[in-house]
């Protein structure tokens, strides 16, 4: 039996074109709700942006945000994070003054950049978020960090580099820095052992290459229509786009709500 179900945001429950969630997909979640099925966010996003977006006035019982770096209660209070050790927070310090390619560095509590320019506006636009302000860094604790930068140009990333962190992309010119050890599961895991919820009891929705080590660990891992075919591959179910009732015919399929 599915007791908790694990949501993506971007292209998942927001529509890539209406930039809202379906009436279909707010219907399905409240069914879930009234059966006392848990919801969650699992997203690359800060807390900060899911605020300003449409999905704010939904109570989920819980947050994986940034990739699983950083978890929040229902009320958005940090329960859970794993900050970037000395030695990964110096190797992007290193790039972020180094200048050759826009990047930024998300903290706990702010996200900022060392500069824009239109590859960063136009990455940022398809999913509505502002670009963050520019600005140093001043010492804090980093727990992600997010390039642009084309796929041909991530051989710019030592080999060095690459060892100490995983790179997930969610754009063309767009990629996530997270932990080795980190990832949308690592979140998932950490809200399983505090609800009691077993792995087999766990169903999530994604469609993006960050969403792929979460479709891995969950007992039923479902890819949206509209999902990358890297996405399609490691799902357990390809369900139809998130515009044509994708999450509700999955959920039904699978028996989770009539």
């Amino acid at each position: 039996m599915i007791k908790a179900i694990f949501f993506d945001v971007d292209g998942t429950l927001l529509s890539n074109g209406t930039k809202r969630i379906p009436f279909d997909t707010l219907n399905a979640l409240e069914i879930l709700k009234a059966k006392s099925i848990k919801i969650f966010i699992a997203t690359g996003r800060h807390f900060t942006e899911l605020l300003r977006l449409p999905i704010n006035h939904i109570k989920f019982d819980g947050y994986v945000t940034l990739n699983g770096q950083l978890c929040l209660d229902t009320n958005g209070e940090v329960l859970f994070g794993t900050p970037f050790d000395k030695e990964l927070t110096e190797k992007l310090v290193s790039i972020f003054w180094g200048g050759k390619y826009p990047l930024a560095l998300v903290e706990e509590e702010r996200i900022y950049i060392n500069f824009v320019n239109d590859e960063v506006c136009k990455a940022l636009g398809q999913v509505s978020i502002s670009a963050p302000e520019a600005d140093l860094y001043r010492g804090g604790e980093l727990y992600q960090a997010s390039m642009f930068l084309k796929e041909e140009e991530e051989s710019f990333l030592s080999d060095d580099f690459l060892k100490k962190c995983k790179i997930v992309r969610w754009n063309e010119v767009g990629v996530d820095i997270i932990s080795a050890k980190g990832g949308k599961s690592a979140g998932i895991r950490y809200f399983c052992e505090r609800f009691g919820i077993q792995k087999s009891e766990v169903m999530v929705f994604g469609d993006a290459e960050n969403d792929i080590d979460m479709l891995r660990y969950a007992q039923i891992g479902v890819a949206m229509g509209n999902a990358q075919d890297c996405v399609k591959k490691e799902a357990d179910y390809v369900t139809d786009d998130v515009d044509e009732g994708g999450i509700q015919k999955a959920l039904r399929f699978f028996h989770v709500i009539p």
